[in-house]
């Protein structure tokens, strides 16, 4: 399973409430369209840290980094390599 598959299951299955009803695109914005929320924020950096074996710094806990699951898995790579 890919970073971009596990991170949409993760935000999926373990923030948003809705049962499978909800799309999820790698594009969607998750802040602002509050697909994610502060508390979901902190639940999938600790899920990100835990499942890829990284450490966030203070200045990748940006709006950009946590914008799509796009942009999450790029940086994820990026921290992994």
């Amino acid at each position: 399973m890919d970073v971009k598959h596990q991170i949409k299951q993760f935000i999926l299955s373990e923030i948003v409430s809705n049962n499978g009803e909800v799309s999820l695109e790698d594009t969607d914005p998750l802040l602002e369209s509050g697909i994610i929320d502060s508390l979901g924020m902190m639940k999938l950096l600790l899920f990100l840290e835990e499942s890829f074996s990284i450490l966030a710094a203070d200045e990748d806990l940006m709006p950009e980094t946590f914008g799509t699951v796009e942009s999450l898995s790029l940086w994820v790579e990026t921290k992994m390599n």
